[in-house]
């Protein structure tokens, strides 16, 4: 099972364990003392680090920055001093991994997220003490309070789609970001960010395409290897593209791995033979399946068990799949390759353009990223120096998420334009190159990505190219450094090319499952048509009915993306249901 904890913090008082034992004997968790002002309750992964009798605590897995292993059951003596002596720092420039840690200093305790965001963490702030937490369930059970749906949290959330944001769609429940900490002493709590992708991001740069396609490799390697020795046995989901591909080259040969995919009926999702290609290549064994359109339960959502809504239905389908397989291999930890193309930068914007022409000049290195660019974009070289020109006036202004205002009532966006949700990571410095803001907004987008499978389950589910010495090597690569020679993520490719098959290296388009997304809308028609017009949503006056009744005709399906965002609409339908049904079962509890 995956580690689940939660971590109960006294501003006002120092906490006894005895009082807390009965809880964690119901929920089935292990009492780990971590100071008079903190106690942690864990089950499933390994034990919290407990440094010098709880002065700091760091739960999750936790690995050296410089040193190839698993993850780490124990320091050092003096690697402890070192944490000791700065928490924050000492974490954040010398290890990674998926953590949170605690410390207290002074009347102040801190809780630090680390910035890769792969272990989840939620709370809540109840009157003399603060509760934090892997699942909303476990806040709830401690606590005794009810689920309660925060409507606007839930308007903020579509409006704002795969933006990572504090607020979240259930009262009273927040979200503590990737790389930010929660301060908390008797007046309260504040959420302060403590890493930002932009320190990470040089306008000097001296090191050459070589050197950062190794720099890269070698940060690759060292995560991947890192969370695959740390588990018994490894199933990697591979889609025939890119980014899947580059993780199953750096799976750690110790470690009992193998791969699944998934396809549809329609040839446009079957990336089967590219993926059988890979794993013979690796000699690694490949189980192949089909989506079933009876494992798309359009009344469950995919992510029932998170404290916000944002998935699509076509995953509970690969969910599925994917938990039966694993239950026949018993294997402890699923990898994938998602925010590969986040980190490593797939760009068909003109942005990289505009930085180097801001970076270097008017140069002969200007003019090879001008063909980049119109090689990737498959545009002629004078639209991509007219769209440049046009782009250029437009440089200073702050990085402007794109909200989607799609199917949404007017007086609903209305409100939303007055207070848009927004995200630390966004804000650019004064000489923040526009490609390297584009750049940190994706891999701010990858942060909704995560914490897809219930912890609850057998396995342990991590996305590596997420990992911190990953998103770091990344972000010092120069944006036209990614469109070298006309190939998006240049230096990703480059990195691997000779572990990877050639047909894979060269690959510009990937299939995916948007034909069984069709299919689940058009089989259940009647009944979605019934949910979005009439459900929760509707009733409170986030949707714009008579849009989402036209985009629900059968010619309007699959133009502008509607299916997408119908489907977005749908599981955020199931999973409001989730709740309130949890809500009425405490009730009578």
């Amino acid at each position: 099972m995956a580690l689940q904890y939660l971590i109960l913090l006294g501003r006002t008082a120092a906490i006894d364990p005895s009082a807390v034992g009965s809880t964690a004997a119901r929920l089935g968790m292990r009492v780990q003392d971590c100071g008079p002002y903190a106690i942690c309750l864990t089950s499933g992964g390994a034990a919290p680090l407990n440094l010098d009798s709880g002065r700091v605590t760091i739960v999750g897995n936790l690995f050296h920055r410089f040193g190839a292993g698993p993850s780490l059951a124990k320091l050092d003596p003096s690697s402890v001093a070192q944490v000791l002596s700065d928490p924050a720092h000492v974490l954040l420039s010398r290890y990674w991994g998926a953590y949170v840690a605690l410390w207290t200093d002074g009347d102040v305790v801190t809780v630090l997220r680390d910035p890769s965001g792969l272990l989840p963490c939620w709370y809540t702030v109840q009157e003399g003490y603060t509760v934090f937490a892997s699942d909303p369930d476990l806040l709830y059970n401690f606590t005794g309070r009810r689920p309660s749906i925060d409507w606007t949290g839930i308007a903020n959330l579509l409006y704002a789609d795969d933006l990572a944001q504090v607020r979240t769609g259930l009262t009273d429940v927040s979200h503590l970001l990737a790389g930010s900490a929660v301060h908390i002493d008797e007046t309260g709590c504040r959420q302060i960010n403590h890493w930002s992708p932009w320190q990470f991001v040089s306008r000097n740069d001296t090191i050459d395409y070589r050197g950062h396609i190794e720099r890269l490799r070698r940060a690759v390697e060292l995560c991947v290897r890192g969370w695959s020795a740390s588990f018994s046995k490894v199933l990697l989901a591979v889609s025939g593209g890119l980014d899947s591909s580059i993780v199953a080259s750096c799976l750690d040969p110790n470690t009992a791995h193998e791969c699944i995919t998934m396809a549809t009926d329609d040839p446009r999702g079957d990336e089967t033979e590219y993926a059988k290609e890979l794993c013979s290549n690796l000699s690694v064994a490949l189980a192949c399946f089909r989506y079933r359109l009876e494992d798309a339960d359009v009344l469950r959502s995919a992510v029932a068990h998170l404290p916000r809504p944002g998935a699509r239905t076509p995953m509970v389908a690969y969910d599925a799949a994917i938990g039966r397989y694993i239950d026949q291999i018993g294997a402890d930890l699923f990898l994938t390759g998602a925010g590969g193309d986040n980190v490593f930068y797939l760009t068909h914007s003109i942005r990289p353009v505009v930085d180097r022409f801001l970076a270097e000049g008017l140069t002969l290195g200007l003019l090879g990223s001008i063909r980049d660019v119109a090689q990737i974009t498959e545009a002629s070289t004078l639209e991509v120096v007219r769209q440049a020109l046009q782009f250029l006036p437009t440089r200073k202004r702050k990085y402007q998420w794109r909200y989607d205002e799609s199917l949404l009532h007017w007086d609903c966006i209305g409100k939303l334009k007055h207070n848009p949700p927004d995200h630390p990571w966004l804000a650019a410095p004064h000489d923040g190159l526009p490609g390297k803001a584009g750049h940190i907004a994706m891999i701010t987008r990858a942060q909704q990505y995560l914490h897809g499978y219930d912890r609850k389950q057998s396995f342990t589910s991590v996305a590596p190219l997420l990992s911190q010495p990953i998103i770091e090597a990344a972000l010092s690569i120069p944006s036209w450094l990614s469109c070298e020679g006309g190939m998006d993520r240049s230096v990703a490719r480059k990195a691997f090319e000779e572990r990877i098959p050639m047909s894979i290296f060269r690959r510009r388009t990937k299939g995916g499952p948007d034909a069984f997304a069709l299919k689940i809308l058009r089989a259940n028609m009647p009944l979605i048509r019934e949910r979005l017009l009439t459900g929760n949503l509707a009733r409170n006056g986030i949707l714009d009915l008579s849009a989402v009744e036209d985009a629900m005709t059968f010619p309007k399906l699959a133009t502008n993306a509607n299916y997408v965002r119908l489907l977005l609409l749908l599981d955020t339908e199931a999973w409001i249901d989730g709740w309130l049904c949890r809500s009425t079962d405490m009730n009578k509890t």
